[in-house]
Parts: C-alpha cells; sequence; structure tokens
C-alpha cells in the first residue's frame, strides 16, 4: 500500500496501479488461477501504458505462477509480490522468470531503525534501556509503535497468525501439539546446537509422542513461515557442511518470549540470536563454524560481484 501512495506521488494514475490483498475481504474469495485471471481481466487497463500491479499473500492464490508469467509477457508492466512464504519463488516461477525477478527479504526492525523510530541518538544516554525494550519486544513496526500494555497482545497475534495461518492451516498440519511443543522447544535453546532426534526424545521425555520424520518436517515448515531459520555446521578444515547438529533462531525476540513465555537469564543466547538475525539482515550468507573440535559461534559470507 505504501509502494502504491509512492507511485500516485511519482505521478502514475490509479487505473495503471493494481493492488490486490489476497487476505483483504474484497479478494479472499479469489484463490484458483481461473479466478485470478478473470479478475485481472477486469482490472487491466485497455491500452500500451506500463501498468504496476501489486500482489499481496499471492500464495494463497494457487497456480498464481502462471498467471504472473502470462502478465509479465504479454503486457508494459512491473510486478511486486509479497508473501509469507520461503518456497514462494522456488520450482517453475524461479524457472520462468530466471534472471527477470529480484528477490527483497524484509525483517523486523534493526536495532538501529528501532532507535531511529524512538527518536533516540546512537550515543544517547537512553540507548541501554532502548536495548533492553527491543529484546523483550522485538523489531515489529506495530510492536514498538504500540503502547506498552498492549504490545504482548499484539506479538501474540502476529505469532498465533504465523502459526495458524502459515503452517497450521496452509501445511495441513493435524498434530497441532507437537507443532506448538517443536517451536516452544527451539525458542528456548535458541543458539544451541540442536537435532530431530533430540527434540523427539524431549518432547517425548514431556508426554508428546511424535517421531524424527514429523519432527524434520515441521522444522521444514518453521522454516518456510519464516518463523525460524537453520544455521547448518560447516567444518572450515574440510570445507564442508556437516550432517549432524544445527542452530535454530527466530527471527524476532518479542516472538521468542512469546513463544516461551518467560525471559531466561541466558543473555548470551538472546544477543546471539540477535546478532545472526542482523547478519541476515546486512545480506550475509551465515553458518556455524567448526575448526578441529571448536565451535565458532558464526561463519559470515557475503558474494561480492566485480564490477
Amino acid at each position: 500500500m505504501l509502494y502504491k501512495e509512492y507511485l500516485l506521488q511519482e505521478g502514475i494514475h490509479e487505473n495503471h496501479i493494481i493492488y490486490m490483498n489476497f487476505e483483504s475481504f474484497e479478494y479472499r474469495t479469489i484463490t484458483t488461477e481461473e479466478k485470478f485471471r478473470q479478475k485481472l481481466d477486469e482490472l487491466l487497463p485497455r491500452d500500451d501504458k506500463k501498468v504496476y500491479l501489486l500482489f499481496d499473500e499471492i500464495q494463497m492464490v494457487t497456480g498464481w505462477q502462471r498467471i504472473v508469467n502470462g502478465i509479465r509477457v504479454s503486457f508494459n508492466s512491473d510486478i511486486i509480490i509479497t508473501g509469507s512464504n520461503a518456497n514462494m519463488l522456488s520450482g517453475e516461477i524461479a524457472t520462468l522468470l530466471s534472471g527477470r525477478y529480484i528477490k527483497i527479504p524484509i525483517y523486523p526492525f534493526s536495532f538501529s531503525e528501532f532507535l531511529h523510530v524512538k527518536g533516540i541518538e546512537s550515543d544517547s544516554r537512553k540507548v541501554d534501556s532502548a536495548y533492553d525494550e527491543y529484546e523483550k519486544y522485538g523489531g515489529f513496526p506495530s510492536v514498538v509503535i504500540a503502547e506498552e500494555s498492549i504490545k504482548d497482545t499484539i506479538l501474540s497475534g502476529i505469532f498465533d497468525t504465523i502459526v495458524l495461518n502459515d503452517v497450521l492451516l496452509r501445511a495441513g498440519v493435524k498434530d497441532a501439539t507437537a507443532l506448538k511443543s517443536i517451536i516452544r522447544f527451539l525458542a528456548d535453546n535458541v543458539g544451541q546446537l540442536v537435532n530431530a532426534s533430540k527434540i523427539v526424545n524431549t518432547l517425548k521425555s514431556e508426554g508428546v509422542d511424535t517421531t524424527v520424520h514429523t519432527v524434520n518436517r515441521y522444522l521444514d515448515l518453521l522454516e518456510s513461515s519464516y518463523l525460524f531459520y537453520r544455521a547448518r555446521q560447516y567444518d572450515i578444515r574440510g570445507r564442508e557442511y556437516l550432517r549432524t547438529n544445527g542452530k535454530y533462531f527466530i527471527i524476532d525476540t518479542g516472538l521468542r518470549r512469546n513463544a516461551v513465555g518467560r525471559k531466561d537469564g541466558n543473555y548470551s543466547n538472546r544477543l546471539e540470536d540477535i546478532v545472526y538475525v542482523e547478519l541476515l539482515r546486512r545480506g550475509y550468507t551465515v553458518d556455524i563454524g567448526k575448526l578441529n573440535g571448536t565451535e565458532i559461534d558464526f561463519v559470515a559470507r557475503k558474494l561480492y560481484i566485480s564490477k
């Protein structure tokens, strides 16, 4: 919506800007390729001027890939797509649009952005207390600007939306108890080496019966929903990834506290989570290093393209 406002300010005529949010009341019934095509046929202008198409939460539409590629081929257009699933640009659409799209990951506010929104200078005496707030409530914009009395309520709503909509409903997960237990385990063990077998054993000790296969599937779903990121172990001397343990980091410290239900005393793990996400935000690929049996917290690499 902000981009639509920007385009209008730049002089683009409104009838050449098509904005569709597939979670909205107006468009939520458009769930198939044919319905999507029919609606666009009504909205697309009949001239040669460039049209700007803004599709929000497009993963709600089955078969959207073919429609988007058809628009790209047939119209003078710029297409902006947003969604909350890591697999959106995999498979067919990635092949069809190879070299023709730019993927921009979106993260909650960094601490620097948090300070900017709060109007706090980086050399201010308020920085320490600001960091405490950032670590406690995280960086989601709606949470940052809210009154403290409702921050946890907003965080709970964001968490439920991710778990219920992006994991349980869309993936058809039947064992909600196991899923929520896995989320609590990962959130409580941020920055710790874990594997599926360890999770299974922990859950069984708590009376939750599950299997390694189920846990691995749920871990994949949690990564696809951008709730958790997995950092693999990389053997620096052998120059290869190890197929054993990895570390999981949650996208936002506020969501972590919401999932765990408390603020634990392990300050270093919470800080490690913030640093990991900040490295991703800056464009690094981040692994966990191993050298001669010694663990290295992060191996951060960025692909540089020479001019």
